[in-house]
C-alpha cells in the first residue's frame, strides 16, 4: 500500500497525477489475475457472455447485509460506539475482484479519526484522519500502490470514530466483474 496521501479529492488529478499510473497499474494487474482465474476476455463496460465487465465499487459486492437478510446498497453506516468497528467486514462475492485505490469521506461532519484495513491475510497499518480531515470539504485517503481483493477473499475496513451517528466512506477504484452480476439489479 505504501504511504497513504491524504488530499481534497477534487485535487487528486491535479496534485497527484501519479494516482493515476497506480490506478492503470492496478487495474492491469487485476485483469491479469481475472484472465487467468476465470479465462475470460475483457468487455469493458458493455461485456457479453464470454466476458467480465468494469464498474464501480457496489456494497453488495461485498455481501453486506442486514439482519434481515436484504442486501444494503449505501456507504453511509451507523457508527455506534466510540472504540474501533467495522465499516465493512465481508468476503468479496464470488464472480467480482476489486480494485481499492483509497477512500473518500462524503460527509458534512466528519466522524471518523482512524481507519485500518485488512485485505485476505494482509493487514495494514492504522491511517490517523485526525486534524487534516477537518480542514477539507470532501478529503479522501489515496494509496501509492492499489489494493486488489479477489473473489470470495475477506475484506475488513475497520473506523475509529470521534463522534457517533452515520458516516459514509466510498471506497475508490474498481470491480471487476462477470456479466451476470454486473446486469442483476436485485441480486448478489
Amino acid at each position: 500500500m505504501a504511504t497513504p496521501v491524504i488530499i481534497e479529492y477534487a485535487k487528486i488529478k491535479e496534485f497527484y497525477p501519479e494516482f493515476l499510473g497506480a490506478y492503470d497499474e492496478t487495474l492491469s494487474k487485476a485483469k491479469r489475475d481475472v484472465k487467468d482465474a476465470w479465462g475470460l476476455k475483457d468487455g469493458g463496460l458493455f461485456p457479453g457472455a464470454n466476458e467480465y465487465g468494469v464498474t464501480t465499487i457496489r456494497p453488495r459486492f461485498f455481501a453486506i447485509g442486514t439482519a434481515g437478510g436484504a442486501t444494503v446498497e449505501t456507504w453511509n453506516r451507523n457508527l455506534s460506539t466510540m472504540d474501533w468497528q467495522d465499516f465493512v467486514n465481508s468476503n468479496v462475492i464470488e464472480d467480482v475482484y476489486i480494485g481499492i485505490l483509497g477512500f473518500m469521506f462524503p460527509n458534512v461532519s466528519q466522524r471518523v479519526a482512524a481507519i485500518r484495513i485488512e485485505a485476505g491475510k494482509q493487514k495494514f497499518p492504522v491511517i490517523n484522519l485526525e486534524g487534516e480531515i477537518d480542514i477539507m470539504t470532501e478529503p479522501a485517503v489515496m494509496f501509492e500502490t492499489g489494493i486488489i481483493i479477489p473473489e470470495e477473499e475477506a475484506f475488513k475496513l475497520r473506523v475509529h470514530p470521534r463522534s457517533k451517528g452515520y458516516n459514509i466512506i466510498k471506497p475508490l477504484g474498481f470491480a471487476l466483474a462477470k456479466s451476470k452480476v454486473l446486469i442483476n439489479e436485485t441480486a448478489t
